[in-house]
């Protein structure tokens, strides 16, 4: 039961910087073709349930699991180890999956996307990472 605390503040992290992602892109990049009768915060608060259950699963829970298990197969240990899991992640999950989706939503869109990826995906194994190494 004790080590079931870990899993949260990643958890809340990951869920904190993509609903600040997506408000500055909504402030700051411009949408052509986006319907503007719906508000921003509408949109933002439509999807709320998918961003913490995914963020949950795959910000969270399983990377948790992962350094749990493999801990003493890495050559890194506390955060190094969850920053390497994330720039793995990163690198292998979301560039190829932002950078496909260029031609529908624009450079710009997917620069912003992947800088807030990188930093979510970063601050919470980081995160992670450290709490399993105290």
């Amino acid at each position: 039961m004790r080590a079931l605390w870990i899993f949260f503040p990643p958890w809340v992290y990951a869920v904190v910087v993509t609903w600040l992602g997506r408000w500055g892109e909504s402030r700051w990049i411009r949408h052509h073709g986006a319907d503007r009768s719906v508000p921003v915060h509408e949109r933002v608060w439509r999807t709320s349930g998918s961003v913490i259950i995914t963020n949950l699963f795959f910000l969270s829970l399983l990377p948790t699991t992962l350094l749990v298990w493999t801990r003493g197969m890495l050559p890194v240990e506390g955060p190094r180890a969850g920053l390497a899991l994330a720039l793995a992640a990163f690198a292998f999950g979301c560039v190829p999956s932002r950078l496909l989706d260029v031609g529908r939503l624009g450079w710009d869109r997917t620069l912003w996307g992947l800088f807030v990826d990188l930093v979510r995906v970063g601050g919470a194994l980081l995160l992670i990472g450290w709490l399993i190494g105290v």
